[in-house]
């Protein structure tokens, strides 16, 4: 059963990895504008060197190098230019980064682009992060002039590196810069979505399903967060205040997912009553954030700073609660959620350190991102352990409940009674009638081993399971009066699964009979160096077990409990209308058989 789950994970894992390169390839080379250029693998040279600055309300003009930042006000309006170079084109493009910046970009007079700016309704348009491709068109000489401005003193003076050259180039890098996170982000998404919907049409009542789709759900969101933020979104929408403000509010919901997924863990009071705060805590923040964002009190720009403060406390205080509630509870599953909320954790103070270096500048939220995508393997990991965990102790449940209903069934049925009578049978059938004596007392042997059957379990001499195949020979014997059975007994001080081998003599005896008139089997033990062997001869049309077994019984699983049981291996010679030879190879202590 677990070897199938898995089967049907790595089949939902191979599926996430074809939809994420799929759709990659879908967003980079078919939905991705490059304008008339080809996509390309060019990197966009550096147009960072001597621009001209003009602030608002000053005459004088001053040479700058980008990147750069300014000392300047709120909503004061930086103004830089630059003349083409000569390599520039009519297919030419710029791109540049910004973050809560109200951008123009200008060819001589004429507007070419803007972004952020016009607000009338902060609802709907403000500035957000984001990278700008921007279609200049302009030829060599030419000028181009960017304004910036910022509603933030903190982003007004904020000037970026800038690039040029064609659309095509300019797509190609971002791709590359972007791509990995992207798809990574996408094959969670969908992955986790999969497992989520395969949950719904799990029937196990005993399956704790809230605790996992709260923690399917915060998967889903960390992945969405990273991909709505991604600039290949921007890319693809063209709308970089949506696909910003679409990350944010995932961001916003996965505090609260998360500790509602923990809080399914909480068996003590006080442990929950901290969760139960916490969620409290962030579902305010939540509806307060959103609000703000309606009414225009307070924008994402300054909101979403406070909120990543608050998530940052959250998870450092949930690190010492997680581990003081692994350590009460000694749970594994409860130490693994404790080790990927470490590294979560990590990945967070590690990026907020590193956002101070200038060398990290370019390379801005990746140690998040990993830590973020590790967290969620992780989680989903110990998140789908803890639904397999669940099947297998209630389908051991079941099976145990099984296993003492046929006990007490069997239990029910007067055997003694029943062998008694039989014996008194065979008793006065011994002098009148000895064939049919000996065929009354092969079907009480037989019945008995059935019986014991369905309630022992282990292993056995083969001397008693030989005795049992004795009784199932006897009886084909009588029924096939032509069939010629031979049992060579030599070794028998070994010992088997209980109800192992007469499946195999009873199919062997079946492929006999169905074929031939005189149909012959061979039963026989004996010893080799490194084991002992029982061979199953029939001279049957030699189809090979795998192929078609005739017991009630399955080959396969009988190969694996021989396997588990005693390390032996089955090993199967069959010759077209010759017949089939089966040789039970169970090896002696010290020895392995190799297949």
């Amino acid at each position: 059963m677990n070897e199938r789950r898995f089967r049907q994970l790595n089949i939902l894992t191979i599926i996430a990895v074809a939809v994420g390169i799929g759709m990659m390839l879908f967003f980079a080379f078919v939905v991705s504008d490059g304008g008339n250029q080809k996509i390309s693998f060019r990197t966009p040279k550096k147009l960072d060197d001597t621009w001209v600055l003009y602030r608002q309300g000053e005459s004088d003009e001053q040479i700058i190098d980008l990147p750069t930042k300014l000392k300047a006000k709120k909503g004061e309006i930086i103004t830089i230019t630059h003349q083409m170079p000569e390599d520039a084109g009519e297919d030419s493009a710029i791109c540049f980064y910004t973050e809560f910046q109200n951008v123009i970009v200008s060819i001589g007079d004429r507007r070419v682009y803007e972004s952020g700016v016009l607000a009338d309704n902060k609802m709907t348009k403000n500035a957000v992060p984001g990278y700008h491709v921007v279609d200049i068109d302009a030829r060599a000489g030419e000028t181009v002039t960017i304004q910036l401005a910022s509603a933030y003193g903190r982003y007004s003076g904020r000037i970026p590196g800038i690039y040029y050259g064609s659309r095509g180039d300019i797509v190609s890098w971002l791709i590359r810069r972007n791509g990995i996170p992207f798809v990574v982000s996408l094959m969670i998404l969908v992955l986790t979505i999969l497992l989520g919907v395969s949950l719904l049409f799990m029937t196990n009542e005993n399956i704790n399903k809230q605790k996992a789709a709260y923690g399917f759900g915060f998967i889903v969101f960390a992945a969405a967060w990273i991909f709505f933020g991604n600039t290949m979104m921007q890319l693809l929408t063209k709308n970089q205040f949506a696909t910003y403000m679409a990350s944010q509010i995932f961001l916003l919901l996965m505090p609260l997912l998360y500790f509602m997924y923990l809080r399914s863990f909480a068996m003590k009071r006080r442990y929950a009553k901290i969760f139960e705060i916490l969620i409290y805590v962030y579902a305010v923040n939540f509806l307060t954030g959103i609000v703000f964002q309606l009414v225009g009190v307070c924008d994402f720009a300054s909101y979403m700073f406070f909120t990543k403060i608050l998530i940052m406390v959250g998870l450092l205080l949930l690190c010492l609660i997680m581990y003081l509630a692994a350590d009460t509870y000694a749970d594994k599953s409860i130490y693994s959620n404790f080790w990927a909320n470490v590294i979560l954790t990590g990945s967070c103070l590690v990026e907020f350190i590193l956002h101070f270096f200038r060398f990290y500048k370019s390379y801005q939220g990746v140690v998040l991102q990993i830590g973020l995508f590790v967290f969620a393997v992780l989680l989903m990991i110990s998140i789908e352990k803890t639904v397999i965990q669940e099947m297998n102790a209630e389908r051991d449940a079941a099976l145990s409940s099984v296993g003492h209903e046929k006990s007490q069934a069997v239990r029910t049925i007067n055997t003694a009674l029943i062998y008694r009578a039989l014996n008194t049978a065979i008793t006065d059938l011994k002098t009148h009638d000895q064939s049919n004596s000996r065929l009354i007392y092969d079907t009480s042997m037989f019945m008995q081993h059935n019986m014991d059957a369905v309630y022992k379990q282990g292993l056995v001499s083969f001397d008693t399971e030989l005795s049992y195949i004795r009784a199932y020979l006897g009886m084909q014997k009588r029924i096939h009066p032509g069939l010629e059975v031979l049992v060579e007994d030599k070794v028998t001080e070994f010992k088997v699964p209980y109800n192992t081998i007469e499946p195999l003599v009873e199919n062997a005896v079946e492929a006999a009979v169905e074929t031939k008139q005189d149909g012959k089997v061979v039963v026989r033990s004996y010893e080799r160096l490194d084991c002992f062997a029982i061979q199953i001869v029939d001279n049957g049309n030699g189809v090979s077990p795998v192929k078609k077994f005739r017991a009630k019984q399955d080959f396969r699983g009988l190969q694996k409990q021989l396997k588990s049981s005693v390390g032996a291996l089955i090993e199967v010679r069959t010759k077209p209308d010759k017949g089939t030879i089966l040789t039970v190879k169970i090896p002696k202590q010290g020895y392995v058989i190799k297949e």
